[in-house]
């Protein structure tokens, strides 16, 4: 035999075995995710065994949503000549940063209506979300908002409404303010069905639940004072009435602890620390000069 004839042989021994370790390969990558897909209905049925029911608008997929950064902000001159001209209430700006109102006659509020009353009674109200009626604490809040997402349980982007006997008689707010080096890093989330699956590893979830609904915020994840990070969380609601919040970001997933009475227990001190910090720079929509008035000045009852 001629050794052309030997070369080309081998040349086609090589192209033989070359398509064989491919063929292999891509088995063996079918069966992944075959694998894959065996394992996620499995996890399915496995919430049918336990009797736990998934809502019909629980998103099957993970929206696009990158990290934010922002830190406390002040209030521009804008809004302040926005409050300037509001005439039904004694308002006060506290270095910039805390807004405290009083109405001169307090307006009737209850679960129906409350959006309503705030949007009329509130500047700048469409920048917080209504989050909830704390009724033990006589509070409701509304969190601010970034890119239609909620920022969750942060006293630096919060509206506290005060109520009395059923009716609004005032509210606290502070604003926070995006970084301007915001950059749109694309991470990897968890997505609802691993949110899911570590709720219900960890307990949160059980037989005879239902998730009811599944949203994506933000909530800090570390504060560099004065700028703070905020990771994209998953809120997820069990029977309709139960809170509970999961990192989303998949080197995370960490289970967040938040307890709303401390929540409020604690903006409320921070609120009256920026008071008693602020005494001498104070912008107010009253005629006569209150920096000094301290018998005027409103309390932080809680």
């Amino acid at each position: 035999m001629q050794w052309g004839q030997i070369k080309t042989l081998f040349i086609i021994s090589f192209l033989i075995l070359d398509l064989f370790l491919l063929q292999q390969f891509l088995t063996k990558q079918e069966k992944a995710e075959d694998v894959g897909t065996i394992q996620d209905s499995t996890l399915v049925e496995s919430y049918r065994d336990e009797d736990i029911t998934i809502a019909d608008d629980v998103p099957d997929e993970t929206p696009e949503v990158a990290s934010l950064t922002a830190s406390p902000g002040k209030f521009s001159d804008a809004r302040l000549e926005q409050i300037r001209k509001i005439n039904d209430q004694d308002i006060r700006v506290y270095g910039g940063e805390l807004l405290v109102s009083t109405l001169d006659d307090p307006v009737s509020v209850d679960v129906d209506n409350v959006s309503e009353v705030v949007s009329d009674h509130v500047p700048f109200s469409s920048q917080y979300s209504y989050w909830g009626w704390n009724q033990d604490r006589d509070k409701i809040l509304f969190f601010q908002t970034s890119n239609s997402n909620t920022i969750y349980y942060n006293s630096a982007g919060v509206l506290i409404i005060d109520v009395a006997n059923g009716e609004m008689t005032g509210y606290k707010a502070t604003i926070l303010e995006p970084g301007e080096s915001e950059e749109n890093i694309e991470e990897e989330l968890l997505s609802p069905t691993d949110v899911i699956q570590i709720l219900f590893g960890d307990g949160m979830i059980t037989s005879g639940d239902e998730v009811t609904s599944m949203t994506m915020g933000y909530h800090s994840a570390a504060n560099l004072d004065p700028l703070q990070v905020f990771a994209p969380t998953w809120k997820v609601t069990v029977n309709g009435q139960e809170d509970h919040f999961v990192n989303a970001l998949a080197v995370e997933g960490q289970i967040l602890s938040i307890e709303e009475e401390r929540f409020i227990r604690d903006t409320m001190q921070s609120f009256q620390e920026i008071i008693d910090e602020n005494e001498q720079d104070v912008f107010s929509n009253q005629e006569t000069d209150t920096d000094n008035d301290d018998d005027d000045q409103p309390g932080m009852s809680d």
